[in-house]
């Protein structure tokens, strides 16, 4: 594990890179916990982070004072094997003592509009989350956020309607309200992603730069690294 950049933390295997980021969302929780009595926290879907939630399935907290949210989902129905809560659930969520109640996932399946607008009023009565984990794509979106694409800059919940990654249609948290947040963890992994890295290294800007909390932090796998001169 080295440090670049300050905020940047890379890792020469994911398994440490998850158990590392694991320890850090379980710390968070329990200071949350003891000063306010609950712990926010906004999942990604993705294969970035499978690992992480296995290795929280299997550790200790005071799990009924989680609440637990995710940045974006696709316009698929429930249940769908490519839907982003269907493997939270699998490799989590099904067998967690959190109450099902404490779970605030984006129902989809009520289509587009109906569900942005139950997810707006849901999350018109949150303030900031604890924590928020987003996987970079090597084209440098976040969440169902993409480069080049407009949204709404009003609200909480955005509509995506051709995304350039099957399927075309998702719901997404908005910038604002992703930002709305104190520990923002984005973690990298995949030789494919060397060239993003390179270029948010490098200040280009894409959606990956636009949310960044109070507190931001890269966590990466060194085979996302490019093969720069590192200061």
């Amino acid at each position: 594990m080295s440090k670049t950049n300050n905020n940047w933390i890379i890792f020469n295997n994911k398994n440490s890179l998850s158990r590392v980021l694991a320890l850090e969302i379980l710390n968070i929780a329990e200071k949350s916990i003891f000063k306010k009595n609950f712990f926010s926290i906004v999942l990604t879907g993705g294969q970035s982070t499978l690992s992480l939630y296995k290795i929280l399935s299997e550790s200790d907290s005071n799990w009924s004072k989680w609440h637990v949210y995710i940045s974006d989902e696709r316009f698929l129905p429930k249940n769908h094997e490519d839907r982003n809560d269907s493997n939270i659930y699998k490799i989590w969520l099904n067998d967690s003592l959190i109450p099902k109640e404490n779970i605030h996932f984006i129902q989809a399946e009520l289509g587009l509009v109906s569900a942005q607008n139950k997810y707006e009023r849901m999350l018109n009565k949150v303030d900031k989350f604890d924590v928020l984990l987003l996987s970079i794509g090597e084209d440098g979106h976040i969440s169902s956020l993409f480069p080049g694409h407009k949204y709404c800059e009003i609200g909480n919940v955005v509509i995506e309607r051709n995304s350039p990654k099957l399927p075309k249609e998702r719901i997404s948290m908005s910038y604002n309200r992703l930002n709305n947040t104190v520990n923002v963890f984005k973690i990298v992994t995949g030789e494919h992603k060397q060239i993003i890295v390179k270029k948010l290294l490098d200040g280009d800007k894409f959606p990956a730069n636009y949310i960044n909390g109070k507190v931001e932090t890269f966590f990466i796998h060194a085979d996302s690294m490019p093969n720069i001169k590192r200061k």
